[in-house]
């Protein structure tokens, strides 16, 4: 019995972003869903029968940042993997009150590394 492709939810405002980042994750064997924002992605996670195994979220976007989706994906479905992306250095998230976590993918990135990262979030034991 083969193993169902894991779903990745793809969140960023840049719809530029978000179609690389789904063509990336696709070419792999992922299942990519989006979304354009944090409430979006929020909604998607609420009202989907199959929920993601993986969101793959932008920090700074309008409506409900990535930390933000963070937190409620946190106490909704505790133990979702979230990992985050940004343009942004972290000191000029820090100035504009978004805490820093763990785990950031910083953009501009390869393909190669977005892999690994996802790997390592979806798989972290092997």
């Amino acid at each position: 019995m083969t193993e169902q492709p894991r779903r990745i939810l793809v969140v960023d405002d840049d719809s530029t972003v978000r179609q690389i980042c789904m063509r990336v994750l696709q070419s792999a064997g992922y299942d990519t869903h989006e979304a354009g924002d944090g409430a979006a992605a929020l909604d998607f996670v609420r009202e989907s029968p199959e929920k993601p195994h993986l969101v793959l979220s932008d920090i700074v976007m309008p409506r409900m940042n990535g930390v933000q989706l963070l937190e409620v994906l946190s106490t909704l479905h505790p133990g979702l993997p979230v990992l985050l992306m940004t343009g942004y250095a972290m000191d000029a998230l820090r100035e504009q009150g978004i805490s820093v976590p763990c785990g950031v993918l910083a953009k501009p990135f390869a393909p190669e590394h977005l892999l690994s990262e996802v790997h390592r979030c979806l798989y972290p034991l092997s």
